[in-house]
């Protein structure tokens, strides 16, 4: 299988292939975006396609890896990453994710790993694995700053760092469904809202008062 390589060694025409695999796939699912659809969106022939991949199951699998590794680049440029106090940078995590989502200005097209994980995880195998590794690779970085949190300022309050970093992981693909099924992101901006107020709980913090977003009228563009 060719497989993707870092984004500074891919070459032009393979960038493009996969920055269109990811924002189709994101959009419509695998089952629904074609490889005509791929090329026309990248603008190449398809036998630059073929040159590159296999198939549409192998770019798919590049796709993942592409947008998981962009997104890990993401966080780990994220400001709260600098913080000292890993309960900091626990919150700031939520920030940051209210921040990149746009509030309730723009509408998340979703995590094509979430779409992808609904869409193929029962046919597919190889793609419920991938899948699988992303949410549990996600689930393991905030587990360590939660872990050192919980050291540092809860010691004696009984709850999982792993659990509770997965519940958050599931917090976040159930809320995007459901945004994109509502059409703007007031669901995924108010639980994850929901979720800091059981984290002030834990960590014995007085609740801060956030003003909870509502819908707005106008029209929102798509994230």
């Amino acid at each position: 299988m060719k497989t993707a390589n870092h984004t500074a060694e891919l070459s032009e025409t393979k960038r493009k292939l996969l920055d269109a695999g990811v924002s189709l796939m994101r959009a419509k699912g695998f089952n629904a975006t074609t490889v005509d659809d791929i090329c026309e969106t990248a603008g190449v022939t398809k036998g630059a396609f073929f040159h590159y991949f296999e198939g549409k199951s192998d770019i798919a699998k590049a796709a993942i890896e592409r947008f998981r590794e962009g997104k890990h680049e993401e966080f780990q440029a994220a400001e709260f990453r600098t913080l000292a106090d890993p309960l900091d940078r626990v919150y700031g995590r939520l920030d940051f994710i209210k921040e990149n989502i746009g509030g309730t200005k723009r509408r998340t097209k979703g995590c094509l790993i979430g779409m992808l994980a609904q869409e193929l995880a029962l046919t597919h195998p190889e793609f419920r694995s991938l899948c699988q590794d992303s949410f549990n690779r996600i689930a393991r970085e905030f587990e360590a700053d939660l872990t050192a949190a919980k050291r540092l300022h809860a010691p004696n309050v009984e709850f999982d760092p792993k659990a509770l970093a997965l519940l958050y992981v599931s917090i976040y693909q159930g809320s995007t469904m459901m945004a994109k099924a509502s059409g703007d992101n007031l669901v995924m901006l108010n639980n994850l809202e929901q979720f800091r107020r059981y984290l002030d709980l834990l960590f014995g913090r007085a609740h801060r008062s956030i003003e909870t977003p509502t819908a707005q009228a106008s029209s929102v563009s798509c994230n």
